[in-house]
């Protein structure tokens, strides 16, 4: 069976690591297995949580860009370039923190590392570059960081994440596996689509937009959970 893991809040609780318990696990999972990690990281910021898995399929920036299975970094698709602009316009327009992702490198502006709580999940294990912005040229994925309330509509809303129209986890995750059924975990709205196709849905948290789930389960249960179907 294929199983499919988002990583912060479900796998992942500190930002930082996976619990060695849960490691084993999913390690332990694998050995009959194929697990697929997906995430809104990008793959630069996925890596540092999974090095005991080198070989599994990664789908990054809500599903903008993956590692394949000979470990080569796809972008499967980019913000257009007029899009591109046009968020580049809102930045400087607003005055916004940003942080945005190429394919490896990445341009961060971030004033209030007290409220984004970001810069510690950023390139931990300094693999690549802190740009200009202007040196992007081909973004996956721009997370507006800091906004103000007048921008958006919730004021505790700590970023906007923006990938290009149409693509997300479930999406790109079709790309690889056109019609095999799988088991999804997953704690946020970017894992809507993915759980609410998969043939076992699993919710971890109280997030409401995922009641539809078939099973929901707290940070303590789900290595519990592991433990009974590996």
């Amino acid at each position: 069976m294929i199983f499919v893991f988002d990583l912060d809040g479900t796998i992942s609780f500190d930002g930082k690591s996976i619990s060695l318990e849960l490691l084993e696990s999913l390690t332990e999972l694998s050995l009959k297995n194929q697990l697929i990690f997906a995430s809104a990281r990008p793959i630069r910021d996925m890596l540092p949580l999974l090095s005991a898995f080198p070989k599994e399929l990664l789908i990054g920036g809500n599903g903008s860009i993956a590692r394949n299975k000979q470990q080569q970094i796809e972008i499967v698709q980019p913000i257009s370039a007029h899009d591109f602009l046009l968020i580049k316009k809102i930045i400087t327009d607003q005055d916004l923190d940003y942080l945005v992702d190429s394919d490896w490198n990445y341009a961060l502006l971030n004033r209030d590392e007290e409220r984004a709580q970001i810069n510690d999940k950023i390139d931990q294990c300094h693999l690549a570059k802190n740009v200009s912005l202007s040196e992007i040229d081909r973004a996956i994925k721009c997370n507006l960081l800091n906004p103000q309330s007048e921008i958006i509509l919730h004021e505790e809303a700590k970023s906007i994440d923006l990938t290009a129209k149409g693509v997300n986890k479930y999406t790109t995750l079709r790309q690889y596996f056109p019609k095999e059924e799988y088991i999804a975990f997953g704690n946020d709205d970017n894992d809507i689509q993915l759980l609410r196709h998969a043939e076992l849905s699993i919710a971890v948290g109280s997030n409401q937009a995922l009641d539809f789930a078939d099973i929901h389960l707290n940070e303590k249960e789900i290595l519990r959970y592991l433990e009974k179907i590996k």
